[in-house]
C-alpha cells in the first residue's frame, strides 16, 4: 500500500503530477484526477494504481485524438489506425471513439456524403469507385449506398462520364486504327474510373456521334 503524499499542478495548468511516498508516480489529466477522486494523503494498493494508469491512457488517447481531429477530418477506421499506431490499448481506442461520436466530433454520415461529392465533382470518379474507396476507409454499405443515392444521380454519372471522355478522345484515335478499339479502349478507361457499363456505352455514342458531326462539319 502506497500513500498520495503530493499532487501539484503542471506548468501549463493542465496537467497534475502525482507522489507516492514523496516520489513522483505519473503525471494525470484533471479528468482523471476527478473522476477517481484523487487526494492528498490517499493510500493506494496496486488495483488503484492501475486504475489511474488505465484511466490516464484512456484520457491521453482521447486527447491525443481531438489533437487530430483538430487537424483534418477523420473516418472512424483511420482514426483507429492513427490511434493504434501510437500503441494506445483497445480499452482506451474504445472508449475514445465512442465519446467522440458522443461529443459529434466524428459524423462517418457527414464525411460519407462529402466524400462522394468532392470524388464526383474534382475527380470525375464513377460510383464503383466511390463505392470501393470507401469500404477501403470502413465505411458501411448501406450507408455508402445512401450517400451515393443522394449526392450522386445519373445525369451527372453520364455527364462525368462524356467530360472525360472529351478529354481523352483525341489522345486514343491517335493510338487506334478503328473504331471498335476506339470503342474497347474508351471503355476501358472509363471502367477503370467507376463506371457502370450502361452509362459507359451511353457516353461513348453520344461522344462519338458529336464527334463524327463536328468532323463532318469542317469538310
Amino acid at each position: 500500500m502506497k500513500k498520495i503524499t503530493k499532487i501539484s499542478m503542471q506548468q501549463n495548468g493542465e496537467r497534475y503530477n502525482v507522489f507516492l511516498d514523496e516520489e513522483f508516480f505519473c503525471g494525470i489529466t484533471e479528468d482523471t484526477l476527478v473522476k477517481l477522486n484523487l487526494k492528498k494523503g490517499m493510500e493506494v494498493d496496486e488495483g488503484a494504481l492501475e486504475a489511474i494508469i488505465k484511466e490516464e491512457s484512456k484520457n491521453k488517447c482521447f486527447n491525443y485524438a481531438v489533437f487530430l481531429l483538430g487537424k483534418r477530418n477523420y473516418f472512424e477506421k483511420a482514426l483507429v489506425d492513427k490511434l493504434t499506431q501510437k500503441e494506445y490499448d483497445e480499452e482506451a481506442i474504445a472508449f475514445t471513439i465512442e465519446k467522440l461520436y458522443s461529443y459529434g466530433y466524428i459524423n462517418q454520415e457527414r464525411l460519407t456524403e462529402a466524400f462522394v461529392r468532392d470524388k464526383k465533382r474534382f475527380s470525375k470518379k464513377g460510383p464503383r469507385y466511390i463505392a470501393n474507396a470507401l469500404r477501403a476507409k470502413g465505411v458501411d454499405g448501406d450507408m455508402i449506398r445512401q450517400a451515393l443515392e443522394e449526392n450522386y444521380d445519373a445525369d451527372e454519372e453520364l455527364e462525368n462520364c462524356k467530360s472525360l471522355l472529351w478529354k481523352k478522345l483525341d489522345y486514343y484515335k491517335r493510338k487506334t486504327e478503328d473504331t471498335y478499339t476506339l470503342r474497347g479502349k474508351l471503355y476501358t478507361f472509363l471502367a477503370q474510373r467507376g463506371y457502370g457499363s450502361d452509362v459507359i456505352k451511353r457516353a461513348i455514342e453520344a461522344v462519338l456521334l458529336e464527334s463524327d458531326s463536328e468532323e463532318e462539319g469542317e469538310y
